[in-house]
């Protein structure tokens, strides 16, 4: 297999879980999808670390040009991409179990999750900003009380 061919099978294997949590956010099911592809994402990226390990230095992940370096094959940025992949869907299935443990609309998350799908760490701020909100707006109703 390719590594252009892997790229394309790991891209398509997340949008399912994507969009359990978009779509189906209280699905008893949605879990299981959500892990399921993640789990089989995790098995390519631990295949891909593998079959890189000849390549790997860990003193070039204390430099900048080092990292870069680390990422100068396809296989590499493979191996990368599907590291970040698998985070992002497991952060965005944390972030709606948050949400949902806190009662925060859904309507609310959709934004959040699309950007943690797309920016990672930026649906993770998105959605520490609604839940203070949501935190703050809870306290302030209760003191009105």
């Amino acid at each position: 297999m390719t590594a252009a061919f892997v790229f394309q099978l790991v891209n398509a294997l997340v949008l399912p879980a994507w969009i359990s949590l978009v779509f189906f956010p209280k699905k008893s099911w949605r879990p299981l999808v959500v892990y399921i592809i993640a789990v089989l994402m995790a098995l390519v990226y631990a295949v891909c670390v593998l079959s890189g390990l000849d390549q790997f230095n860990a003193e070039a992940f204390s430099t900048l040009a080092g990292v870069k370096a680390l990422f100068a094959t396809d296989q590499a940025i493979l191996t990368g991409w599907i590291h970040y992949l698998v985070f992002d869907l497991l952060v965005g299935h944390w972030l709606l179990q948050q949400s949902q443990k806190h009662n925060i609309p859904h309507a609310w998350m959709i934004p959040c999750l699309l950007l943690c799908f797309m920016f990672g760490p930026v649906g993770f701020l998105a959605y520490t900003l609604v839940r203070s909100i949501y935190r703050f707006k809870a306290k302030t109703s209760t003191n009105n009380s």
